[in-house]
Order: C-alpha cells, then sequence, then structure tokens
C-alpha cells in the first residue's frame, strides 16, 4: 500500500504552489535527514539537485586557496543548488548542516518531468527561482558597492 507524501509546505519558492502542485513536487523529489556537521555541498563536485530546506539550519560558504568566505545562512524555506538545475555547473560552494536539518530535494531530471506533467505549477516555481535569483544578485551587488565605497574612503583619508 502505498502512501501518498505529505505536501511541502507553501514557503518561500513553493508559496505560489497549489496544495495539489506541491503533492505532486513531493512525490517527484524526496526528503532526507543531515546531522548537525555533515556536507550536502561540496565546492567543485557535480551538482544536479535542488535543495529546499524543511527543517534545521545549513551554513553556505565559498573557498579558495587563501581564505574561507561565509556566504550565510540557509534557513527552512530558502533553497540551495537552483543555479545548478537551471544552469549545469559544479557546486560553486560548499553547504553543511549547522544543525540536524531535513531536506526535500528533487534532481534535474525529475524536475524536467514535473514541468512538462505540470506547466502551469512549473512556471510558477520557475518564477519563484528567478525572483529569489534576482535578489541574491541584487544583495551581493549592493554588498560589492558598500565595499567599494568603504575602500575608496579610506584610500582618500589616506591620500
Amino acid at each position: 500500500m502505498s502512501r501518498t507524501p505529505p505536501a511541502l509546505p507553501a514557503i518561500g519558492i513553493l508559496e505560489s504552489l497549489s496544495e495539489e502542485a506541491r503533492h505532486a513536487l513531493a512525490a517527484a523529489g524526496e526528503v532526507s535527514s543531515l546531522p548537525e556537521g555533515a556536507c550536502l555541498l561540496r565546492q567543485g563536485d557535480e551538482q544536479d539537485r535542488l535543495y529546499f530546506l524543511l527543517e534545521g539550519k545549513l551554513n553556505a560558504s565559498c573557498r579558495s586557496e587563501n581564505s574561507i568566505v561565509e556566504l550565510g545562512m540557509i534557513m527552512p524555506g530558502e533553497s540551495v543548488g537552483e543555479m545548478n538545475v537551471i544552469d549545469p555547473r559544479k557546486a560553486s560552494a560548499d553547504v553543511k548542516a549547522a544543525r540536524p536539518s531535513r531536506i526535500w530535494s528533487i534532481s534535474r531530471e525529475s524536475l524536467d518531468r514535473f514541468m512538462e506533467e505540470h506547466p502551469a505549477a512549473g512556471m510558477r516555481l520557475m518564477r519563484a527561482l528567478a525572483v529569489m535569483l534576482c535578489r541574491r544578485i541584487r544583495k551581493g551587488s549592493d554588498r560589492m558597492l558598500r565595499q567599494a565605497e568603504m575602500a575608496f574612503a579610506v584610500y582618500e583619508w589616506l591620500d
């Protein structure tokens, strides 16, 4: 006897989806648990899944040869991996569980199939992903602008 998975919560990128669409999306993916400290994504690894945090907290960071840059915390209702589902590349950051976490994920292939079977819900989901990515880009641009202004102010002060 197969049990229908519960609908994904109507938060974050899933907010605009109907309960029926969130049920279908839940069935197309899978739920997993991460203990505190476990790695979800490693920068540079092949990656083809969209992850949606149901419970817990994740930490994202990027590393270079000389440093580690903390990108921020991922809270319930937020997602990671969306860039690689849209534009397949390697993972651009390390993502680790900052506390025990429950995550729903879906492969690029399963997401494509969901969007073919549910085009209206797929369009709403892609629009929500686009809005979230635009907000991240704007936030990053604002941060870079503030850093450039501070560096210029220091330069002027030293002059």
